[in-house]
């Protein structure tokens, strides 16, 4: 059976054009070719391994004592939006945590009234509440790595 001298796939007698790379194949087929070799090492011995799998446990207590720390334990090496974004819920979840707590505390007000709830202590209360689903999400991100 012959075979095509451009890219070295078999052609029938038949054919006069090559069915793989379209080469004019009529009169000129020539011999086998020969038998792929091994790629150096030297060239692909520098290839990038794939990045490891990190702690889904590790994020996720990272993420509840620190929010957000635990987003950029996830996405070094593997994805900057995790990082930016644990950056991001770092920064805010802070800021937004004391800038309540400090505003809680600076207008506090003793009344005789006892039902009222301020909407900086629901606040509070979120912050209070946020590291669980944090901790979940984190869990759950360095699991489908």
């Amino acid at each position: 059976m012959p075979f095509c001298t451009r890219c070295g796939k078999e052609v029938l007698v038949t054919d006069r054009y090559c069915p793989n790379c379209g080469q004019n194949v009529e009169g000129r087929t020539g011999a086998p070719p020969p038998p792929m070799t091994a790629r150096p090492t030297s060239q692909w011995a520098t290839q990038q391994q794939p990045a490891r799998s990190k702690s889904p446990t590790g994020a996720a207590i990272l993420n509840f004592f620190f929010p957000g720390i635990g987003y950029i334990y996830v996405g070094i090496g593997r994805d900057t939006s995790d990082a930016v974004f644990g950056g991001l819920v770092f920064i805010l979840y802070f800021i937004g945590f004391e800038g309540g707590f400090l505003a809680d505390i600076l207008s506090y007000t003793p009344s005789a009234t006892t039902g009222s709830v301020s909407p900086y202590s629901a606040l509070i209360l979120l912050a209070f509440l946020l590291p669980f689903a944090f901790a979940y999400d984190g869990y759950r991100r360095a699991r489908s790595t």
